[in-house]
């Protein structure tokens, strides 16, 4: 029970990732906010998390807007007594192309939710952490935040952006007794990362990874529940990559 008395509020908790690190979360006895635009996802991953005897609450909200993290961290104060930990994996997507054929309605409304929905929960988190003594910001980046892929101008920019803030933020709030880190995956087998290929077998043949395979959700959720417990408690402003070797070559 590494989370024992832990209150998290993960983004994006019905996506594969965000799905995984709610179960582990709650599997090492963290109460859980699962939050996700998607109704009907949010209490998939919160359902399945009752029935194997863990603590969790389904929220549906729009992560762009500033009023979603407000009600997000009132609930887990509500509900939990508090709040320890915020993991923003929340994540849109656009076509694959040059930023020359995206249209800046699109572009803000990508970075809105990529970027800055980060930025909004993590204003709102911090003062509630500070009162509970502390706690953990988790932002999911991606190894395309060091490097990049044709076609991906707005997914590179918000990752790296993610990488550069989380710095900044760990910088401004560790003697409130908050630690902040990135994580970036790898290629990993979800919905997301199928449909931009023909067909699943398609997809795992463009892995780019040193061990020819996609990752698994359940191999990136075991470094969220590291970096929100106490044994990471002498990290911050890091990256923390699991990308299966992709950025080694």
């Amino acid at each position: 029970m590494r989370l024992k008395n832990k209150k998290a509020i993960v983004t994006g908790a019905g996506g594969g990732i965000g799905s995984a690190i709610c179960f582990d979360f709650a599997k090492e006895g963290a109460a859980v906010i699962c939050m996700d635009i998607n109704e009907e996802s949010a209490n998939q991953t919160t359902a399945k998390i009752r029935e194997d005897g863990g603590k969790a609450i389904a929220m549906v909200g729009d992560v762009s807007q500033e009023s979603a993290a407000e009600d997000a961290v009132k609930l887990a104060v509500d509900s939990f007594g508090g709040l320890n930990v915020l993991v923003s994996n929340a994540i849109m997507d656009l076509e694959h192309g040059p930023l020359t054929e995206i249209d800046a309605e699109d572009w803000r409304r990508v970075m809105d939710v990529n970027f800055n929905s980060s930025f909004l929960f993590s204003k709102h988190a911090i003062p509630e952490m500070e009162k509970d003594g502390g706690g953990s910001i988790i932002l999911i980046a991606s190894q395309l935040g060091r490097v990049a892929r044709p076609g991906r101008p707005w997914y590179c920019g918000a990752k790296g952006g993610l990488i550069n803030m989380a710095r900044a933020i760990a910088l401004d709030h560790a003697k409130q007794g908050i630690r902040c880190n990135t994580i970036s995956p790898g290629p990993i087998e979800t919905g997301r990362y199928v449909k931009n290929y023909d067909n699943v077998e398609h997809a795992r043949q463009n892995n780019f990874t040193l061990f020819d395979r996609l990752g698994r959700p359940d191999e990136i959720s075991p470094g969220a529940v590291f970096l929100a417990s106490d044994e990471s408690s002498f990290m911050t402003g890091s990256d923390l990559l699991i990308d299966g070797g992709f950025t080694a070559v």
